[in-house]
């Protein structure tokens, strides 16, 4: 027999966690790509995390532009840590005002390693060690799910 215990994260309370990573401001290659203002979304029955954020591009290139992304993913927990992070990112939708359809989509590409990496990294939730409901909760996340407009995290000690 398992022990249970569900953490229930509204939408308001997961965007504090989620403007608090942000800005994200990365350099890669001729790139500065900066993701600010997000917003988000709980999809109903599912497991994902919708965030749509402002987005800045800069290129030596001479690619400029601002605009906005959709960004969609899970979260997963890593017990070691004690951290629930976006996982499995992925751009759902890219607009960048002024620049070309083509350099968009060349774009795109970039941001997706940016967004994927950066994101697993930065914790968007952790268990608090002064709770005794999450010490127990610590070992296994059983599921993840949007019910009612609140992200349901289940935890279980086996």
């Amino acid at each position: 027999m398992a022990l249970t215990y569900t953490i229930k994260l509204s939408e308001a309370e997961l965007q504090k966690k989620v403007e608090a990573m942000m800005p994200i401001e990365k350099k890669k290659l001729f790139f500065k790509v900066i993701l600010s203002e997000p917003k988000i979304e709980l999809v109903e029955g599912s497991n994902e995390v919708g965030i749509f954020t402002h987005i800045d591009i800069d290129s030596k290139l001479g690619i400029r532009g601002t605009g906005r992304a959709k960004i969609t993913g899970v979260l997963s927990y890593n017990a070691d840590l004690n951290e629930f992070f976006f996982k499995n990112s992925k751009i759902e939708k890219l607009e960048i005002d002024k620049v070309s359809q083509k350099n968009i989509k060349q774009i795109k590409g970039l941001v997706q390693v940016i967004v994927s990496k950066t994101l697993a990294k930065r914790p968007v939730y952790r268990l608090k060690d002064d709770n005794l409901k999450h010490k127990l909760a610590k070992s296994v996340l059983q599921s993840v799910s949007v019910k009612n407009k609140k992200l349901l995290l289940e935890l279980s000690v086996l």
